[in-house]
């Protein structure tokens, strides 16, 4: 399992070291094409404010150019995230929090939840918040408000962008990023379609072998075995400088069943444009769901054809066959473990086949490489469904119960009767602590009269001041480390609350669901002889805790790996 966070560092300004992360971002679909708003623009804003501040260290940026700020699903902050968990930064600084993002929720939720909980310090320049030395910008009206005005801003833009695709598709325009396989842009017009010269004789051989009776499967198969390259092998290897002899370098991407059937059934190549299929949830939400058939936007005789419309509704007639016969044979079917089981040897897919036919009732998942793509690349990887539910439930409810013994061991090593005891316990010793301080001032401050009056000499007087300064300076460092032990403890619990809380849910599971892999496991590999690899979520954060509280004695790792509870 894994590691959510290293002990961070002090926010006492006389020891604070601020490692910095310097996070920019950048939207192409929010028309943020502004000199003032280009990643280079906003690291030199950065860097100069932290030229000007004491005690910074720059250890990394964080990039996202071309990314929308209503997810954060973007892979710089992710990055970011990853090392703020890991210790590696406590500090993070934007030009403003619009670059954060333009969820108002999301925004908050990690500027009030997450960041405080690793003692993150936050700085937005040109908002004027700052964390550590104006902890109350934080939560100064005028930050919930701006956030709900870069929602407000990204609502905007996402629906006069949707406006301007749907005026386009509906003249019949090309509003796609990439061209179709066998078509390139226009180079007078990027919303027209050419025909490509390297390409048109690949999509003429497709359609021709569908024309035979040839399925996906067998096309596909086709394609890589005679190292065809497909568009996204050639991309890579224009955008390296690589050799487009497909001999000459090792092939990385290849051809696919959903491609081809992609284009089998594409109206693009007789010449009609069908576009917005598909749309996003909506401008916060970006997952795609498809759009009623109706609804499509559709224009003929936009462009030159491949192929003959009449070839083209032979094929799909053959295509609804073939589709028939799988349901009956039910040949493939999707399952529980869809995106999380792999093969171990080629990173792609394990896929599940059933094979009803007759009194059968066979059940495998196989290497998709293998199954679909080209069987000189890749093994079977067969491991039985049964076999392969029993392996993983086992494991899952064994994942389980250490987390949970975990959490019991970590709430007693802090929490030995209750959270309220320890509570009114941190509240009696800091009240004890501050009492003590008190009499020491006025003992100072007696001391100081007794001079005044000639009591005592002033040589007496300043060194029984240094004593009770000395006093004084000891208590308020058992005070500072009463809160910090106090606080830190109760950090702990939350950060580890979030992750273990996964877990308590599924404290009593004994069957899988799509929710309980999808909640508990990052992966499932299967070996080549057909073992299983499982590698769980919060992995990280797992092994921290067991370090933690094997150092503090709550927990015992024998030689076999297993841990006892002390």
């Amino acid at each position: 399992m894994a590691g959510r966070g290293k002990k961070k560092l002090s926010t006492n300004s006389t020891v604070a070291n601020w490692l910095v992360g310097i996070y920019t971002r950048r939207s192409f679909d929010d028309n943020e094409d502004k000199e003032s708003n280009t990643i280079t623009n906003q690291k030199e804003m950065i860097n100069s404010f932290i030229s000007k501040e004491k005690n910074m260290t720059i250890v990394d940026y964080y990039v996202d150019d071309g990314y929308t700020g209503t997810t954060f699903d973007r892979p710089g902050f992710q990055e970011m995230m990853k090392d703020i968990s890991d210790g590696r930064i406590n500090t993070i600084i934007v030009k403003d929090l619009s670059r954060l993002g333009r969820n108002s929720l999301e925004v908050g939720k990690y500027i009030e939840e997450i960041f405080p909980i690793y003692n993150i310090r936050i700085i937005a320049i040109n908002d004027n918040v700052d964390s550590f030395k104006r902890p109350e910008s934080i939560n100064d009206l005028m930050v919930p408000i701006k956030n709900l005005i870069n929602e407000s801003y990204a609502r905007d833009i996402s629906k006069k962008v949707s406006s301007a695709y749907y005026t386009m598709a509906s003249n019949g325009k090309y509003v796609a990023g990439t061209s179709p396989y066998g078509y390139t842009f226009d180079e007078n017009d990027k919303h027209h379609l050419v025909v490509d010269p390297d390409e048109v004789e690949i999509v003429r051989l497709i359609f021709n072998m569908a024309l035979k009776g040839d399925g996906r499967v067998k096309i596909t198969k086709y394609l890589n075995d005679h190292n065809i390259l497909c568009r996204k092998e050639i991309q890579r290897r224009k955008k390296y400088k690589l050799s487009l002899d497909p001999l000459e370098e090792t092939i990385k991407y290849k051809w696919s069943t959903s491609t081809i059937g992609r284009m089998l059934t594409s109206e693009i190549y007789i010449g009609n444009l069908t576009q917005l299929k598909t749309k996003r949830e909506s401008f916060k939400n970006h997952k795609v769901i498809n759009v009623a058939k109706e609804d499509w936007v559709r224009f003929e005789k936009t462009h030159e054809p491949i192929i003959t419309k009449a070839d083209f509704d032979k094929i799909q007639g053959l295509i609804k066959v073939n589709a028939k016969r799988l349901s009956n044979t039910g040949e493939r079917t999707y399952s529980i473990y869809n995106g999380v089981l792999k093969c171990a040897d080629c990173g792609r897919a394990m896929y599940k086949q059933e094979d009803k036919r007759g009194n059968r009732q066979l059940s495998n998942y196989f290497c998709n490489t293998y199954l679909y793509i080209s069987k000189t690349s890749c093994s079977s990887h067969k491991i039985k469904t049964e076999d392969l539910n029993d392996i993983v439930l086992e494991s899952v409810q064994l994942q389980v119960k250490l987390v949970i013994e975990l959490d019991r061991s970590l709430k007693r090593l802090f929490f030995k009767n209750n959270r309220e005891t320890v509570e009114s316990e941190y509240k009696n010793n800091t009240r004890i602590a501050e009492i003590k301080i008190n009499n020491l001032k006025n003992k100072k401050l007696q001391l100081y009269e007794d001079w005044k009056f000639n009591n005592i000499d002033k040589d007496e007087f300043i060194n029984q001041s240094k004593l009770i300064e000395e006093d004084i300076k000891l208590v308020e460092e058992k005070l500072e480390l009463i809160t910090k032990t106090y606080r830190d403890n109760i950090k702990m619990i939350k950060r580890n609350d979030y992750w273990i809380n996964h877990y308590r849910r599924n404290k009593k599971i004994k069957k899988l669901t799509r929710e309980v892999i999808k909640e508990l496991i990052d992966v499932i590999y299967i070996t080549a002889d057909g073992n299983v690899d499982i590698r769980f979520k919060y992995s990280n954060e797992y092994k921290e805790l067991v370090t933690y509280l094997e150092n503090e004695g709550a927990v015992k790792k024998c030689q076999n790996g297993e841990l006892v509870f002390t």
